[in-house]
């Protein structure tokens, strides 16, 4: 995460969302909080689920899915400063 939180360090803010495994696992998710805090950023994480079609019983119009989640975290901090 950190060479995206890099390239918005002028802005202050990155935005990154993630559908990686080890974020289904609630410790994995306060470890990274805490890793951050303790680093000086501000972190919180927004869990969105999302249906992902598999396939349609052409006889009934039946949708099956199975559903993703979308791991979105939010990192703040004091932005770089560019100009003198």
């Amino acid at each position: 995460m950190m060479p995206i939180v890099v390239r918005h360090g002028v802005s202050g803010v990155a935005r990154i969302n993630s559908e990686g495994l080890p974020f289904e696992d609630p410790a994995a998710l306060a470890m990274l909080i805490d890793v951050f805090s303790e680093r000086g950023f501000h972190t919180t994480v927004n869990v969105t689920r999302v249906g992902v079609p598999l396939r349609i019983d052409l006889q009934t119009g039946e949708i099956y899915s199975q559903e993703k989640k979308v791991f979105a975290f939010t990192v703040r901090f004091r932005s770089a400063e560019i100009r003198g």
